[in-house]
């Protein structure tokens, strides 16, 4: 109901508008015209948005007192919101208000926003977006774009085989004159309910590397009258690649190599939205595979690798198709298994380890995984208890 009100908020003011003009002609109190998107927006902030942050502790931590977290540090409310609406890494995401750090961040060393207090921060945020719309050159301006593209899916068998197709999405022409000659991303698309599943996601330099920022993954309905659906998780906010060509510099892996997109229907486009794209940088970030990658592949290697390929390996090294597909492990079996422990990675809850995937899924009597450790909690406890010094090192990686 929130968002539907928002999206409408050229009715309201007009509505607004009207009983202004009612009012003027009986007080004379009222002069000004409808409310630009720009004004509508700084009012949400100073009675919704600094209310909502101010009222419980998120000020206490965000205020600049601690280091690298102070995305509330401000002396009034005009200098507080610069902060927010600069900060990095973002805490808010434009493209997506529903899925910005701001919101979707749960208990932490604080508490989470209340239901109330995420209601009047995202549609503040929304405001923002729409007058961000309005300015040129502003963040919704100038898209920098994939031309939409149909998936081909991959109904059985490895990825490359000929029921199970390597998509390629071209970067050649990505509008408003951006190009990255000959690169692309590359992924395998499963349908799963009514989402989509990627994985083997990649991108591939061209014959002068690529860079890109903030891949944003939107899907592109096939009603001509049905709005893009964006990422809600917005997974990829702070991923940066920047890849030289030839044989120094192969492809890497988008974040993990993988993504589950629930709300993106199997039968829509998708295209994927930078905020820049460009060849590749010589005085820029090196490569990278963005938040979501494993960060200590030594730890990985000494304290979790054996146990993977011992209890996982079997299904998830390349064996089965729709195991791999799932969770792909391949070359766990071998050191500096990148791969394998970016893939897991993914599948690990940093907030709450024992609510990790790679747990659940095994954890014995579970009837809804083809392996657990059935009634032996020993060995499993032991598999825990192996991965866990990783997980703790990946939580705390800068």
């Amino acid at each position: 109901m929130l968002e539907t009100l928002v999206r409408h908020l050229d009715m309201v003011r007009l509505t607004v508008a009207t009983s202004a003009l009612a009012l003027a002609g009986c007080t004379g109190l009222i002069d000004g015209g409808s409310p630009s998107k720009a004004e509508i927006a700084r009012q949400l902030w100073t009675d919704k948005a600094l209310p909502a942050l101010t009222a419980g502790t998120c000020v206490t931590c965000h205020n600049g007192s601690r280091a690298n977290v102070g995305f509330l540090a401000g002396t009034d409310d005009i200098a507080v919101r610069q902060t927010l609406m600069t900060f990095d890494p973002p805490a808010l995401n434009l493209d997506a208000p529903q899925s910005s750090r701001l919101i979707t961040k749960g208990a932490h060393d604080g508490p989470p926003l209340d239901g109330g207090q995420r209601s009047d921060v995202q549609e503040w945020i929304q405001a923002e977006k729409e007058a961000a719309a309005d300015v040129p050159g502003g963040p919704n301006s100038n898209d920098i774009r994939t031309q939409d593209f149909l998936p081909a899916r991959c109904t059985q068998g490895l990825p490359g085989t000929a029921d199970c197709p390597i998509n390629e999405l071209p970067l050649d022409d990505l509008g408003n004159g951006v190009s990255i000659p000959g690169a692309k991303i590359t992924f395998v698309m499963q349908a799963v309910g009514s989402g989509i599943y990627l994985n083997n996601l990649k991108l591939i330099p061209g014959a002068m590397g690529a860079y890109i920022e903030h891949p944003l993954f939107v899907s592109v309905p096939t009603d001509p009258k049905a709005k893009p659906v964006a990422d809600t998780f917005d997974r990829f906010f702070n991923v940066k690649m920047n890849l030289m060509t030839g044989a120094g510099a192969p492809e890497q892996q988008l974040g993990g190599g993988t993504a589950a997109f629930v709300n993106f229907p199997p039968g829509d486009k998708i295209a994927i939205f930078f905020k820049a794209a460009k060849v590749f940088q010589a005085d820029g970030p090196g490569g990278g595979t963005g938040p979501t990658g494993c960060k200590v592949p030594t730890q990985f290697e000494t304290a979790a690798r054996a146990q993977l390929n011992t209890n996982c390996g079997n299904c998830h090294r390349g064996q089965n198709g729709g195991a791999t597909s799932a969770l792909d492990m391949t070359g766990v079996d071998q050191p500096n298994a990148m791969n394998a422990c970016n893939q897991v990675r993914l599948r690990v809850n940093l907030d709450d380890i024992n609510q990790s995937g790679i747990f659940l899924a095994t954890t014995p009597g579970n009837a809804n995984h083809p392996f657990t450790f059935g009634g032996n909690a020993t060995t499993f406890n032991a598999f825990k208890a192996a991965l866990t010094p990783w997980i703790n090192a990946e939580k705390t990686a800068p």
